[in-house]
């Protein structure tokens, strides 16, 4: 059981009624549907607290996924206030950092050898090759001048839509 910075009921008191009803759910999934600055963060961080509190789970056996870098190093913050050191011991990543993870790890079961982030210079040749590819009446194949001169819009583009999460 984790050893507790902050005591369990005074978390629970700071909560309110639907706040306290996702900690307190142990079993299953929840959702929780809120805006920025609502809790979202303090409730997690808790139920996960009540997880390791109620039940025979270990901190290794949590995995806690964020959209953003700066979610996972608020997670971890509020974990440690909560359960101290144990928060340590939680897997807490982002989405992509966590399916780039099982990737690395399994790379023979997708059919690699090796996986590198594609560089700066790989990126701007595949903008190339889809330039080349866009059909003749596409408004962003040129004819004349430089026929890449749309290559840093679209690598914008792309940043943005990945921002977004596009698919």
């Amino acid at each position: 059981m984790p050893q507790s910075k902050i005591p369990f009921t005074d978390l629970l008191n700071q909560l309110n009624a639907e706040q306290r009803n996702a900690v307190e759910q142990i079993d299953g999934p929840m959702l929780v549907i809120a805006g920025p600055g609502t809790g979202k963060t303090q409730i997690l961080a808790s139920r996960i607290a009540n997880i390791l509190t109620k039940t025979d789970t270990t901190a290794e056996s949590i995995l806690c996924l964020t959209y953003t870098d700066a979610g996972t190093i608020a997670m971890r913050k509020r974990l440690i206030e909560i359960i101290g050191t144990d928060a340590y011991r939680i897997d807490i990543f982002t989405f992509h950092a966590f399916s780039n993870a099982v990737i690395q790890e399994n790379l023979d079961y997708f059919g690699i050898r090796s996986l590198d982030a594609i560089s700066e210079l790989e990126q701007i040749n595949l903008v190339h090759e889809i330039i080349e590819k866009f059909e003749a009446e596409n408004p962003l194949k040129r004819y004349t001048g430089d026929i890449y001169y749309e290559t840093d819009r679209l690598l914008n583009l792309y940043q943005a839509m990945k921002r977004e999460n596009w698919s």
